[in-house]
């Protein structure tokens, strides 16, 4: 029977390589490689999932170029709901207090997309575009409940936390491929080069370190902060301190970070360094003053060597009282100096879009035509950057996109999420005490940071159902306090009722 399948089939991919360029070709090996790997994903979905979440990597391969974390979300879910199908013995994780306000987010966001023009996607002609930023909500939300399919064993803890940040440190690769040989452009299909063009490669190097230009590398910035994230929840800021090769990778990273360019990644890492360091209960111990002493010979090292400093970092830091090259601190004011204007242009259409958002659905023909103008500089960036939708503030992209309803979905979706995280940092089981610190002040310093700093709906969506999502999966929902009971010293004799009863079974 196995000669009888793989003979013919050999027979037909032969023939079908021959035009290796055919679509069709294509297609039927695709079909081929999915089959045989079917029994995989059946295994290892779950870990997958996880290992996807937040990755820039593409699909190239399919219409549309969808991320990888997207197809996985949506394939986890399937293969977790078929597995409850068939066995009783799979049940998903059930979290009531979270599982409405994200229905009612989900209502919400198709409501306003049916009402503002539909889900137009250019893949299918359409000329309202934009429904690929839907279809990303809609995976956040997927792969939430796909990770609530099973509960991750407790000896798995700290591989999943792994895989969940350091599946990120991928996203450099699209950073260092305009440095590398030609040979790996083609790696580029799968994880795109953000902001750089590979035909500027040889003006990126001498760019990055003298004063022609500030150049950021945004792979870079979430590799770093993915790694910082996953040190954090292997052992808390304590464990960090302990070992000084730790604390030494930890300084490293945190640098190599700041080497992106971007200031909201020095805040996000700092604020939820803080806040590590608050729920560790670290300024009632000696630690507290080696962080004073780290604080003071930082600041010193800044205030002596920051304009020698490369561009990138000096751009990092250029919210601190600290002198930075003029190139740096030009590159900085002028995009605060955008923002500015953008919010001041924005603002007064918020009433407007109040009851009814705006949705995330663009006009093409619009867009093109803004696109057309601001290259001949008839029209602003931020007059495109609206039409865009684009708004660099995380309230605005709510508030005009989907209205109040919108507001008070994400508002209640956070604070039930916070809730869910706090109550299993404090009664979660003690090997997961490092991890539920850690995923309690990220979520935090990123609301802070959405509100205050920079953020986007659409995309910010998944980032925080993810961060719920292997929370409840690592503690099997929401952990609550144990009722402790008691006994006279009477009741705990041997052989007595309150003993018998006491006892562990």
């Amino acid at each position: 029977m196995v000669y009888a399948l793989v003979l013919p089939l050999a027979l037909v991919l032969g023939y079908v390589l021959a035009t290796p360029t055919d679509v069709s070709s294509a297609g039927t090996v695709g079909i081929v490689l999915a089959v045989l790997a079917f029994p995989l994903v059946l295994r290892w979905h779950h870990q997958a999932l996880f290992l996807s979440w937040g990755m820039t990597a593409v699909l190239f391969f399919l219409p549309g170029g969808p991320p990888f974390w997207l197809a996985m979300a949506f394939l986890s879910l399937i293969i977790s709901c078929g597995q409850r199908a068939l066995s009783k013995e799979k049940q998903f994780i059930h979290v009531p207090s979270l599982m409405w306000p994200l229905i009612l987010l989900v209502l919400v966001v198709a409501v306003t997309a049916k009402a503002t023009g539909g889900f137009g996607m250019r893949l299918f002609g359409s000329d309202i575009v934009g429904g690929r930023r839907y279809v990303l909500m809609f995976a956040g939300v997927a792969g939430y409940f796909a990770m609530l399919g099973q509960k991750i064993p407790a000896n798995k803890a700290l591989l999943y936390l792994g895989l969940f940040f350091l599946g990120n440190l991928a996203d450099a690769i699209g950073t260092l491929i305009p440095f590398g040989p030609p040979e790996l452009y083609p790696l580029a299909l799968m994880f795109p080069v953000s902001s750089l063009e590979i035909a500027s490669v040889h003006d990126l190097a001498p760019t990055f370190l003298s004063a022609q230009g500030v150049t950021r590398f945004f792979g870079l910035t979430v590799a770093s902060l993915s790694v910082l994230c996953y040190l954090l929840g292997r052992g808390g800021l304590r464990g960090l301190m302990s070992k000084p090769w730790r604390f030494v990778v930890f300084a490293a990273v945190f640098i190599a970070g700041s080497l992106g360019g971007f200031r909201s990644f020095f805040i996000l890492a700092a604020l939820t360094c803080l806040l590590v360091f608050y729920f560790e209960r670290l300024f009632r111990s000696r630690y507290f003053a080696w962080l004073i002493l780290v604080f003071i010979l930082v600041g010193t090292f800044l205030f002596a060597f920051s304009e020698r400093l490369p561009l990138s970092l000096q751009r990092t830091i250029s919210f601190l009282p600290v002198k930075i090259d003029p190139v740096a601190r030009f590159d900085a004011e002028v995009s605060s100096e955008w923002r500015l204007q953008m919010w001041n242009i924005v603002l007064p259409e918020v009433p407007k879009h109040l009851w009814l958002g705006k949705g995330l659905g663009i006009d093409g023909e619009q867009l093109a035509l803004a696109s057309e103008l601001l290259g001949r500089s008839l029209a602003s960036s931020q007059e495109v950057a609206m039409l865009a939708g684009d708004y660099h503030s995380g309230p605005l992209t709510v508030l005009i996109q989907f209205g109040i309803w919108g507001l008070i979905a994400w508002i209640w979706l956070l604070a039930a999420g916070l809730r869910a995280l706090y109550l299993n940092f404090l009664h979660g089981d003690g090997y997961l005490k490092d991890i539920n610190r850690l995923l309690l002040a990220y979520f935090l310093a990123r609301i802070a940071v959405f509100f205050v700093v920079f953020g986007n709906f659409y995309t910010d969506v998944p980032q925080f159902c993810g961060l719920l999502g292997l929370s409840l999966s690592l503690n099997n929902g929401i952990r609550r306090a144990r009722k402790a009971t008691q006994m006279t010293a009477k009741e705990r004799e041997p052989g007595s009722l309150g003993s018998a009863l006491g006892a562990p079974a």
